[in-house]
């Protein structure tokens, strides 16, 4: 059986971003295997703006997990980290989100796949053009980066490439 090459937002704005980055590095790597992290990078917040800019990253795995099931481990993951969302866009210890399972488009009331926002959002696309620029988006038919360079609004200021080493922790 093939591996499922999936690629997972990551993003925080409450607490030591370091760490809850570190949490989730962990116990994502207890269920997936890891192939690659992004940088991280800080930018605005996107929809409520009255709350702290945000650390973003990506991640990209393998796994023989479902959609369904990988779903349910990040939102376990979520909870044991305290994410803490009080309402859509706000802030949060810890963010985690699928933005591509495959090759797949998937539609129902639990999950969207592709992310149904990824395209539009800067700081989710720049992490995955650093890791893989030629990836193509399966309902714009693009590549991340012809995507990105799109982009009408930005929200990424600083990039914090030299922090990437001292995140992965296993």
């Amino acid at each position: 059986m093939s591996l499922n090459k999936v690629y997972i937002a990551l993003g925080t704005n409450v607490g030591n971003w370091k760490n809850n980055f570190n949490q989730a590095v962990r116990l994502i790597s207890k269920k997936v295997l890891i192939t690659k992290f992004a940088s991280v990078y800080l930018s605005h917040p996107y929809g409520y703006e009255k709350q702290n800019y945000f650390y973003n990253s990506a991640l990209e795995l393998e796994t023989n997990l479902s959609p369904y099931d990988l779903f349910d481990e990040l939102v376990i993951i979520e909870k044991k980290l305290q994410k803490n969302k009080f309402f859509v866009n706000g802030p949060r210890k810890i963010d985690l989100d699928i933005i591509f399972f495959n090759n797949l488009i998937l539609r129902s009331r639990k999950l969207i796949i592709p992310h149904y926002q990824a395209h539009l959002r800067d700081f989710v696309l720049l992490p995955l053009v650093e890791m893989n620029p030629f990836y193509i988006h399966p309902l714009k038919k693009q590549t991340i980066s012809s995507i990105y360079k799109k982009i009408k609004y930005r929200y990424v200021f600083k990039t914090k490439r030299r922090q990437k080493e001292s995140l992965i922790v296993y």
